[in-house]
């Protein structure tokens, strides 16, 4: 996703579409945030010792953060709505990536969207290690 940042700033300007300009940040910073945890994870079953060991917490802080950054992005759009009359190919390219950043946080922070058998899917890696945090702070 950062070639597809790098492809608008490039052809593009940030004065073309705010609202597809936040929705590629949020889609990037949570495609970030998952990178990292599974170079950690790999990390971890390379060494067989625990490089990051405050990784739940974190990643429960990222998800709360994820979430304020997604509840953004409709004011965003509906500014930009209200500042642009016409509506152009950017929003709707806007909308596309924001839905795909919703999609990657349900990926990663709940339900594993590409793993489901008999209609119900698999539990996230993040979301197992954040409940199971969460099981032995109680």
């Amino acid at each position: 996703m950062v070639i597809f940042t790098f492809l608008y700033f490039r052809y593009f300007s940030i004065h073309t579409s705010y609202s597809l300009a936040y929705a590629l940040f949020g889609l990037n910073v949570i495609l970030i945030q998952g990178s990292f945890y599974w170079f950690v994870k790999w990390k971890r079953l390379k060494s067989k010792q625990s490089i990051f060991p405050n990784l739940p917490k974190v990643f429960i802080f990222f998800k709360t953060f994820n979430l304020t950054l997604l509840s953004i992005a409709p004011i965003v759009f509906v500014i930009e709505m209200l500042i642009d009359t016409p509506i152009r190919v950017p929003f709707w390219l806007a909308l596309f990536v924001y839905v795909f950043a919703i999609i990657e946080y349900v990926n990663y922070f709940h339900i594993q969207l590409t793993n489901y058998k008999n209609g119900r899917g698999k539990k996230a890696s993040m979301a197992k290690e954040m409940e199971k945090l969460k099981r032995d702070t109680i």
